[in-house]
């Protein structure tokens, strides 16, 4: 039901000229909305770490989740979330760190990692090592943060499956990234489908993904539309918009629409957020291309 709605899927790529844009994420009350917090979705949170303490733990959850981005994985610092009770699929990384003494000024942080399911079941993910300068973990100093963050989320990621090629890939990872929004307007479970799946598809493609932008960084809002039935079929709309990240400008859009069953997309959207997700990465990458920011892909076929 879905897949043949899917085979017809039209992306209609539309460069725009850059200008001021009404900002979707900003309603006209004004209330600011905190774009280092943008969802409350991603399948992976990553909590702060425990054991050895740590002197800057949220910029180390932080820095695993924006890596874990990179690599395809959705993925948010625990802190994040906007709501108490995770949402159903989520599921936990817990992390316990343990510092040991070693040679030449430095000391051997080891990190165990713990994947907990959506009903609180616990088992083992991954540990990964690394030597650091002594004191530097528990200083908080933020290069150091980094290259723990970098040697753990490789080993989650090997862990949870991800292919050689799109670490690699990851690795080449240029100044300008991209941070997906929340997706609005979709129905069942399709905001958390569509997002896991466009981070996967962008991450596939070599696009540079971060969980909190900076002043250079790049934006993408979807607003999924689904008209109401007639004649046991739905108009589905979705727009992808692509924004500077310092001041909101517009750089273009992908839109795809199509009709589909009625209620066909009321519940699970299983396969069809991939398909979706992937002819949308196709013309966002496209429209990176023909704005010029190379800096913020590896040009290349998907993996």
């Amino acid at each position: 039901m879905q897949s043949g709605l899917l085979a017809l899927l039209t992306c209609l790529l539309l460069l725009s000229a850059c200008g001021s844009l009404p900002r979707p994420f900003q309603p006209e009350s004004k209330v600011a909305v905190d774009l280092r917090a943008p969802s409350t979705r991603a399948p992976l949170r990553v909590g702060a770490p425990q054991g050895a303490e740590a002197g800057d733990p949220k910029r180390f959850s932080l820095k695993v989740a924006e890596q874990l981005l990179t690599r395809g994985i959705a993925a948010e610092p625990q802190w994040f979330s906007m709501t108490v009770a995770p949402a159903l699929e989520t599921r936990l990384l817990k992390s316990k760190a343990t510092l040991m003494e070693a040679t030449e000024g430095n000391e051997r942080l080891e990190m165990e990692w713990r994947l907990v399911s959506p009903g609180g079941d616990e088992r083992e993910l991954a540990r990964a090592q690394l030597l650091l300068p002594r004191g530097s973990w528990r200083e908080g100093h933020p290069e150091r943060i980094e290259e723990a963050a970098y040697v753990n989320a490789a080993a989650i990621a090997r862990a949870l499956g991800v292919s050689p090629a799109v670490e690699r890939e990851a690795e080449e990872a240029t100044a300008s990234r991209l941070v997906v929004l929340p997706i609005e307007g979709a129905t069942g479970n399709g905001a958390e489908s569509l997002e896991q799946a466009i981070l996967q598809a962008l991450g596939q493609r070599g696009i540079a993904l971060a969980a909190a932008p900076e002043q250079q960084d790049l934006l993408l809002y979807c607003l999924v539309d689904i008209s109401p039935v007639q004649g046991n079929v739905q108009l589905v709309t979705i727009h992808w918009q692509l924004l500077e990240a310092g001041d909101f400008v517009e750089i273009g859009r992908v839109t795809q629409e199509n009709l589909v069953p009625a209620y066909s997309l009321a519940g699970a959207w299983r396969e069809a957020a991939g398909e979706i997700a992937q002819a949308a990465a196709d013309g966002i990458l496209e429209l990176l291309q023909q704005a010029g920011l190379r800096d913020a892909v590896q040009l290349g076929s998907p993996s």
